[in-house]
């Protein structure tokens, strides 16, 4: 066998495993939207050039037919991806969010393991739905006493905060009317970048004839300022707007105006 061929060979193994993998990771790990919001593809690049590029690259380089520790040299190469994707596919199960929170302006993508499974007082939010999140509505203390003693754990004694409190988590619906007050019409975003502008143009082309009143919300816990897109009627997640949401148009008032 000529080590192209064995190079092929390799290289259609992992293009096999490496979509059953990946498969997994994004529909039922990590379900639209949270895929494009919270950093896997990062991970997933890195899958995907160990087993696609580096692996396969590697056989080709050592494999001879007939060569001594020929056997060793291809164990080891198939050793490495294994843990590249045992440690990678581990690294995604264990952060994969499980929970989309509404918490004060902004929505939070939260993992199991954030959460005391024990506090939540619906049964509704302990049924995650197949290959979705389940929708929070995280609802701070009205109590100034009970608020004081929330605000504390978290500034004191180091405790999460909002959006992982299971105590403070209510039905999606529960929060409507907070939600909506909060949704910002995508018209009246004003992304600072050309290309965070088509982004814009683009997703209104592709959701207002469906959803003629769309709305968005900051996405917080991410490293990149992104939004999410919803219908403002419905409260229904539609996608991610990769653009800034915080930079909204903001009515001027003249000096005139109060004279």
């Amino acid at each position: 066998m000529s080590r192209y061929r064995a190079a092929l060979i390799h290289l259609l193994i992992s293009v096999a495993l490496i979509s059953v993998v990946i498969g997994i990771i994004f529909w039922f790990w990590y379900p639209r939207p949270s895929f494009e919001a919270v950093g896997a593809i990062s991970i997933v690049r890195l899958l995907v050039v160990v087993h696609l590029v580096i692996g396969p690259l590697l056989t080709l380089i050592v494999f001879k037919h007939g060569k001594p520790g020929l056997k060793f040299d291809l164990y080891a190469i198939a050793l490495m991806q294994v843990v590249a994707l045992v440690y990678g596919s581990w690294r995604l199960y264990d952060e994969k969010p499980h929970y989309l929170v509404f918490a004060i302006d902004r929505l939070e993508f939260v993992s199991k393991k954030q959460v005391d499974q024990s506090a939540i007082g619906y049964d509704e939010l302990r049924e995650k739905r197949f290959g979705g999140l389940i929708q929070a509505f995280a609802r701070p203390p009205v109590d100034p006493e009970e608020y004081q003693r929330y605000f504390d754990s978290v500034v004191f004694e180091g405790q999460p905060d909002l959006e992982s409190r299971a105590e403070f988590f209510e039905p999606w619906a529960a929060g409507a009317n907070d939600i909506r007050s909060q949704l910002k019409p995508i018209e009246d975003i004003r992304p600072a970048s050309p290309r965070e502008q088509e982004n814009l143009r683009q997703a209104i082309d592709y959701y207002a004839e469906g959803h003629p009143s769309l709305g968005i919300l900051p996405i917080g816990g991410i490293e990149k300022d992104l939004g999410m897109l919803l219908d403002r009627d419905t409260l229904e997640i539609l996608g991610i707007l990769n653009a800034d949401p915080w930079l909204v148009n903001e009515t001027k008032v003249s000096p005139d105006a109060s004279k």
